[in-house]
C-alpha cells in the first residue's frame, strides 16, 4: 500500500505499481472523510490514519459503481459501522443489477464490472447538493452516474472521469500501457462534455481513481480533452 498526501487530502493506492486502485481520505478539522473503497485493504490504513490523526472516519462518498471503486464496502461496514455510506441515485440502479437506460441517455451498453455481492448504501444523493463540505458534480460518461467531489480550495475528486496513471486522459480514451478505465468507459462522447465541466472549475489539485494526484492540473485537463476531442472525430469520420 502506497500513501501519498497534498494539502488535506491523502491518497491510498492498492497495488500501486501493477493496478493501482485509490481510496482518498480528506482530513478536516474534526473528521475524516473517505472517498471510495476499491478494496477491503483499505480499511486497515483507515484505522491506522484514525489513530494518526486523533480523528474519526464520518462519511463514505462513492464516485461511482464499479468494483475497484466498491469492493471494498462491506468490509468498511464491519469495521465502520456507524459511518453512512452514499452513492448518486442514478449509480445506486447499477449496484441494484439495474443496467437499463434513462431516456436522455447515451445508448452505448453500460460497462465495467459491478460487484454481484450486494454493497450496503445508506443514502443517495444527487448533483448539486453539497455533503460535508463538497459540491457534488455530475461526471457522467464512465459510467451513468458518476460524480466528482469539489470543496471552495479546489480539491477535486474525480473518480475515473480523468485518469492519471500512464498519462492524463478523459475517460474512453485509451492510454496503451495502463487502458482499462477506458475499456470500461459506458460513452466516451458524454464523459467528454463532463472532462470540460470539470475544467471550467479550475481545480487546484485532481484526485482519480488511477494515478497519482496532479496539483495545478488546468493545463494538462485542457491537453487530455483535445486529445480527446481529435480522437473521438477521427472515430466519427472514420
Amino acid at each position: 500500500m502506497k500513501i501519498l498526501k497534498k494539502r488535506n487530502l491523502y491518497q491510498l493506492t492498492f497495488l500501486p505499481a501493477i493496478f493501482p486502485i485509490n481510496c482518498f481520505v480528506y482530513e478536516k478539522a474534526d473528521s475524516l472523510i473517505v472517498f471510495d473503497m476499491g478494496t477491503t485493504g483499505f480499511v486497515k490504513e483507515l484505522v491506522k490514519l484514525e489513530k494518526q490523526t486523533g480523528k474519526t472516519v464520518s462519511t463514505l462518498l462513492l464516485t461511482h459503481a464499479h468494483g475497484d471503486h466498491v469492493n471494498g464496502v462491506p468490509a468498511f461496514r464491519k469495521a465502520f459501522p456507524s459511518v453512512k455510506v452514499g452513492i448518486s441515485a442514478r449509480d445506486r440502479k447499477l449496484l441494484a443489477s439495474d443496467f437499463s437506460l434513462l431516456e436522455n441517455e447515451a445508448s452505448s451498453k453500460i460497462k465495467g464490472g459491478v460487484p454481484k455481492e450486494e454493497i450496503p448504501v445508506d443514502f443517495i444523493f444527487e448533483p448539486d447538493e453539497e455533503i460535508a463540505g463538497f459540491k457534488i458534480v455530475a461526471v457522467p460518461g464512465h459510467t451513468p452516474g458518476s460524480v466528482a467531489f469539489i470543496d471552495s480550495e479546489g480539491t477535486l475528486i474525480a473518480g475515473d472521469a480523468f485518469q492519471l496513471r500512464c498519462g492524463i486522459a478523459v475517460a474512453g480514451i485509451i492510454r496503451p500501457l495502463f487502458p482499462f478505465p477506458a475499456l470500461g468507459t459506458w460513452d466516451a462522447a458524454t464523459a467528454l462534455v463532463s472532462a470540460k465541466v470539470l475544467a471550467a472549475l479550475q481545480p487546484e489539485l485532481l484526485a482519480v481513481g488511477h494515478g497519482d494526484m496532479l496539483e495545478h492540473p488546468a493545463a494538462k485537463m485542457e491537453q487530455a480533452i483535445k486529445t480527446a476531442e481529435r480522437k473521438l472525430q477521427h472515430e466519427k469520420n472514420h
